[in-house]
């Protein structure tokens, strides 16, 4: 339910610099790391002054989350000059870090401008969604639903079965929002779009000689990511994502993605590299 994303994308605080964290999926296999990253975004914006807005994040996944067990959120604030703050924060399951991050927040300013054209692609009105997908296959995962829960509506232009994939080009192309209205809460978008920007950047690599993440074989799992914002947005307006392959090789893949609005505008960038290796 969207509602529930909502909640969890918004840790709970205890105490000045302390936030807890609860899991979207409690039965799935592990921690979405889509959702650790957005929590972090949320515990930040929480110890900034409301005239800085987020504009990158850069974290690391120390260890795999538990999704049975509370996520602990350490905010240090360690920088606040004339027009930027910077933040770190650690997650903490057990005593142990599962990821560090680091944010860096600005006050509104004005500059040149200048972005390449968003690409080319089908409307989303004319897609089926993965939920849509993924019903009438037959193969719902109730209990790690990223692309496939009610909460949101993606839509790929070119899906891909990945119970049986095949090589094909590393580029890949998602319109997505939230299946409802979002409140204009602080924050609440920027970290909703962290939540939506690590769908697909391990996929995109995978794609390329046709592998899935259900090989045994295969050892897969994100190392770190990279996320900047570039102006305002909606999460529940449509986002047309996409990613491509920037390099797969020694092991690890990295995968580059862009976010832009329904009317052209480059709204958020990122990147991530994982491991990607036979075990």
């Amino acid at each position: 339910m969207l509602s529930q994303l909502i909640e969890v994308v918004t840790p709970r605080p205890e105490g000045e610099n302390r936030f807890i964290g609860r899991n979207m999926h409690p039965g799935a296999f592990r921690v979405y790391g889509g959702q650790v990253l957005a929590q972090a975004v949320g515990a930040a914006v929480a110890t900034v002054s409301e005239d800085r807005v987020i504009h990158s994040q850069h974290a690391y996944f120390l260890r795999p989350g538990d999704p049975r067990t509370p996520i602990v959120f350490e905010v240090e604030r360690a920088r606040d000059g004339g027009s930027f703050s910077s933040r770190r924060v650690v997650a903490l399951q057990n005593g142990k870090a599962i990821l560090v991050a680091s944010m860096s927040f600005q006050q509104a300013s004005r500059g040149d401008e200048y972005q390449g054209d968003m690409p080319l692609v089908p409307p989303p009105e004319s897609l089926p969604s993965e939920r849509q997908l993924s019903l009438e296959a037959g193969r719902l995962d109730e209990s790690f639903m990223i692309t496939t829960g009610e909460d949101l509506d993606i839509r790929m232009v070119e899906p891909i079965d990945w119970n049986r994939p095949v090589p094909r080009k590393p580029l890949l192309q998602a319109w997505m929002k939230t299946s409802g209205p979002v409140p204009d809460t602080r924050g609440l978008h920027h970290a909703l779009l962290t939540y939506l920007s690590d769908a697909f950047l391990v996929d995109v690599c995978l794609i390329k000689h046709g592998r899935s993440f259900e090989d045994p074989r295969w050892q897969v799992a994100s190392l770190d990511h990279a996320l900047w914002f570039h102006e305002d947005f909606r999460v529940d307006d449509w986002l047309l994502h996409e990613v491509e392959a920037e390099r797969i090789g020694g092991g690890r893949g990295l995968g580059r993605g862009s976010f832009y609005s329904r009317d052209g505008r480059l709204v958020a960038s990122t990147m991530q590299q994982s491991v990607m290796r036979l075990r």
